[in-house]
């Protein structure tokens, strides 16, 4: 059983309030969850108004595959949110 986590550090445009922010990382956390079936959470930055850390997991037989689903997800979060990503950290248990 393969567990592949990634942390992904991102500044959000135009939030200029934490109802902002939490707007923008909710429907990221919500989409990714109900998408891709993977576990999300916001983990650090949570009083910034522009920075959200958030993480997502995914349990496989494969790393290719698992480690697949998450770039899927980072796609998806690139392609579709008004955000830039500046860290992904990547890690396998």
């Amino acid at each position: 059983m393969i567990v592949q986590t990634v942390e992904i550090s991102f500044l959000i445009f135009d939030s200029y309030s934490l109802k902002d922010k939490r707007s923008v990382v909710k429907s990221i956390l919500k989409k990714l969850h109900h998408r891709y079936n993977v576990s999300t959470a916001e983990l650090g930055s949570l009083d910034v108004l522009n920075e959200a850390v958030i993480g997502l997991a995914t349990i496989g037989n494969s790393q290719k595959i698992c480690e697949q689903v998450l770039r899927q997800c980072i796609q998806e979060i690139e392609d579709n949110y008004p955000v830039e990503i500046h860290t992904v950290d990547w890690d396998r248990y």
